[in-house]
This record gives C-alpha cells, sequence and structure tokens, in this order.
C-alpha cells in the first residue's frame, strides 16, 4: 500500500512506519555510504595489486590509505544536504551534519569533531549528527557517551553508521534513548566477491 505525497512522490507503509520509530535512512546518506564502499574497495583492489608478489608486506602496510581527497571531491555534492566535516571550506549550516572516519583517520578525533560541531559550532542549526566510519573503538565511544546524550536532551539525534566494503549497519550509541531497532545488517548490493554464492555465505552465518 502507498500514499501520495509532495511532488507526486509515494510513501510505502514500511517508510511510513520506518519514520515513526526514527530508523529511515535519507536516501542521500545510503548514497553516500554507496560511494564510500566504492572508494573503500578501490583502495582495497590497489592495495592488493601493489602487493601482488609479496602478500606478506601487505600485512605490514595500512590499507585503505588511497587519496582521500579524491574521495571528499566525489562528495562535494553533499554540501546541498549537510554539513559535510572535515571539509577544507566552512559548512553552508545545515540540520544535518555528516562526520567521514575512514583510512588512517583517528577514530576520536572524528568522534570529538561530530560533537563539538553539534554543540558549539552549529548548535542552533544542528538537528541530526551522521558519523559514518570503518571503525567502531567501544572505549571512545563509551568516553563520549554522556555527551552524545546530553546532545539527544536537547534535541540533537547522533546516528553512527560502520561501514565496510560488503555491507552497513546503525550501531546505537545511547541504547535508552534509542527509538526502534536499528542493528541489521545491509549487504552491499552488487558486492558479493566474484563466484561466490550469496545463499551459501549466509548459510555459513547460521550455523
Amino acid at each position: 500500500m502507498t500514499f501520495e505525497r509532495g511532488n507526486e512522490e509515494k510513501w510505502t507503509v514500511g517508510e511510513i512506519l520506518s519514520a515513526m520509530a526514527g530508523t529511515e535512512h535519507p536516501r542521500y546518506i545510503q548514497k553516500i555510504v554507496t560511494q564510500l564502499q566504492q572508494w573503500m574497495e578501490e583502495s582495497l583492489t590497489s592495495e592488493a595489486a601493489e602487493h601482488d608478489g609479496d602478500p606478506l608486506s601487505a600485512l605490514f602496510d595500512s590499507v585503505l590509505e588511497a587519496d582521500g581527497e579524491k574521495l571528499f571531491t566525489q562528495l562535494e555534492w553533499v554540501d546541498d544536504y549537510a554539513d559535510l566535516l572535515p571539509n577544507l571550506k566552512k559548512p553552508s549550516g545545515h540540520e544535518d551534519a555528516v562526520v567521514l572516519n575512514v583510512g588512517p583517520t583517528d577514530f576520536e578525533d572524528s568522534l570529538r569533531m561530530a560533537i563539538d560541531y553539534a554543540s558549539l559550532f552549529n548548535r542552533k542549526l544542528c538537528r541530526r549528527v551522521w558519523m559514518i566510519s570503518d571503525t567502531f573503538i567501544i572505549g571512545d565511544v563509551y568516553r563520549y557517551i554522556s555527551h552524545i546524550r546530553a546532545l539527544g536532551s536537547q534535541g540533537i539525534a547522533f546516528r553512527f553508521l560502520l561501514v565496510t566494503p560488503w555491507g552497513w549497519t546503525e550501531i546505537p550509541l545511547a541504547a535508552d534513548g534509542t527509538p526502534g531497532n536499528r542493528m541489521i545488517w545491509n549487504n552491499r548490493k552488487g558486492g558479493a566477491a566474484p563466484g561466490e554464492d550469496e545463499r551459501k555465505r549466509d548459510d555459513r552465518l547460521t550455523r
């Protein structure tokens, strides 16, 4: 069943329920995740090719150190929807802020940047912070959990997305203020390894 909304767009029942529960991910966020996964895959592929003759040396090199500037150039369109951080230019000032933590970026620094931007630098406008990361360090999160809850009490939602080249999920950071069930793994569309049967991989996970 669908319902009409503005500009001839339609809501499905599932979308309405998801929006009510606060679990919906805007399309622009999903597009960022897709572009980030593509960048990660290109980085990993490049790393593997570079060490093709010496796989042992790859163990001592940091992966995902590909051109970060290229990634942020590809994400310039995000400025129409949200303030993208880190950034070389001053953010426009949106209700949404997106903080990327990928590659060699320090996780705690990114977490602190997200909190500071929402609570200090854009507190009059910010209503949602999306931290999108390839890393999750529970000790750092715990250190700032009171800050995240304080943001929630001020009406600023803090959403954390953990992304890999193969899929992504949302991790609730303050369970007592998190509506709905967000712990759902979203497989990357078309991201299965060549020649690998998706159903067999799923079967292995249930054993």
